[in-house]
């Protein structure tokens, strides 16, 4: 079993940011590229704006349980009391969590 080194590490983060640094140069040169020099890309962001149509919705509209997940969804929501919005202690616990999980991931992983 190899031991985390300071170059394997510096490799991951490399890694880490050169993906992050790809994610967004395609959200903001290469898709407003596209928009404006693919016709059929710009037919599509058009046609989405037009219809004023939730892009991101978009694909889940075929399948039946969307629409039950939907209403549960918007049910929730307006049956919320305020307080359960915000920086709540599940809100904060489940942050750390996610950051306990993620950072037991990134030092096992292996080189």
């Amino acid at each position: 079993m190899k031991t985390n080194t300071p170059k394997s590490k510096a490799k991951a983060w490399i890694i880490l940011m050169g993906t992050m640094a790809a994610l967004w140069l395609f959200a903001m040169v290469i898709g407003p590229y596209g928009e404006k020099h693919i016709p059929m890309f710009n037919t599509i962001v058009e046609t989405i704006e037009a219809r004023d149509i939730d892009s991101g919705a978009y694909f889940y509209t075929e399948i039946d349980a969307s629409y039950d997940g939907q209403r549960e969804l918007l049910g929730s929501i307006a049956l919320k009391a305020p307080k359960q919005y915000g920086f709540t202690m599940p809100f904060i616990s489940g942050m750390v969590i996610c950051l306990l999980i993620l950072i037991i991931g990134f030092k096992t992983l292996p080189e």
